[in-house]
């Protein structure tokens, strides 16, 4: 029978891209600061486990399961919604074809704008979504059911597309395209 060390080596050894992936799944590019510390929360959680003595029958999906979760209670601790939402600085400086005539910039402060007038669970659970995470997962970080949230987040698109939409027929027509 192989030691706590052992089994925890053989475990990263085995697992630690696996781990990483689903660490980056959660941790979007927002949130790389925290991934050092989702990932030593992670590790803490498999040896912990490992020294209850209690054998993990499936180990690939244990491990995933134990970094998801992981990553989620701290991305929670951190607030996704006080995560501004930022124009992507690798952006081409040329308008995008589904909005003529607005710029990646004007674009995300816009976007911005419209989201300040959504009501705030609407505006948490849309934030969350565009930050990466599925209808799932924001359920259970904000303790709503899978269909509130659900409700929420597509509710909150369709009122930003419609903002949009008609921001985008008022520039076509002010530029004259």
């Amino acid at each position: 029978m192989p030691t706590r060390e052992e089994a925890f080596e053989a475990l990263l050894s085995d697992y630690s891209r696996l781990v990483a992936s689903a660490i980056r799944r959660v941790c979007s590019r927002r949130w790389q600061s925290l991934v050092p510390d989702v990932q030593q929360e992670v590790y803490a959680a498999l040896w912990k486990r490992l020294g209850s003595g209690k054998e993990i029958d499936h180990p690939a999906s244990y491990v995933y399961k134990v970094a998801l979760t992981t990553a989620l209670a701290v991305v929670r601790k951190h607030g996704p919604e006080t995560a501004p939402l930022e124009a992507d600085p690798e952006a081409p400086a040329v308008p995008a074809d589904g909005f003529p005539g607005l710029f990646p910039a004007e674009r995300a402060r816009l976007l911005s704008e419209a989201l300040g007038r959504l009501s705030p669970d609407e505006e948490r659970a849309v934030r969350a979504h565009l930050a990466g995470f599925s209808h799932v997962e924001v359920a259970r970080l904000y303790g709503w059911t899978e269909s509130v949230a659900r409700h929420r987040i597509y509710r909150a698109i369709d009122a930003l597309k419609e903002e949009m939409k008609g921001r985008s027929l008022d520039d076509r027509a002010r530029t004259g395209t």
